[in-house]
């Protein structure tokens, strides 16, 4: 009977300590092997967010979509001309940033990208959902 009790409490504070690292985890889109945005996870252990961003992946990673979209005509070239500028805008200031190492501000660059990501995605398949 004892060793129920202690095995029933080690299954019980295992599933806990499970629980807890699965909601910490990221639940960004990962294309490859990385994740391309998302969870913030401090940059201790995570400082994708901050390679992506300043070794400029992100934002080649976005014109390439970009083009890509324009290219199969799922978004107009004057729409896609906007997009580019703000892509380039961005990835303007995030030079400035990364060179001053100001993670939150490199940060809030990431969270902007993810918007430019959305805009893309809306403007090349957003028709496809609203028929729904």
């Amino acid at each position: 009977m004892y060793r129920k009790v202690i095995t029933a409490g080690a299954l019980a504070v295992a599933a806990m300590v499970t629980g807890t690292a699965a909601q910490a985890q990221g639940w960004g889109v990962w294309m490859g092997s990385q994740p391309q945005y998302g969870y913030r996870g401090g940059y201790g252990g995570g400082d994708w967010a901050m390679r992506a961003v300043c070794s400029g992946e992100r934002a080649r990673g976005l014109e390439s979509r970009l083009r890509h979209e324009e290219r199969d005509g799922d978004i107009d070239p004057r729409t896609a001309d906007r997009i580019h500028d703000a892509i380039d805008r961005l990835e303007d200031r995030s030079r400035n940033e990364c060179a001053e190492g100001d993670r939150g501000s490199i940060w809030n660059i990431a969270q902007r990208f993810d918007r430019i990501q959305g805009w893309i995605e809306n403007e090349a398949h957003g028709d496809r959902y609203r028929r729904w």
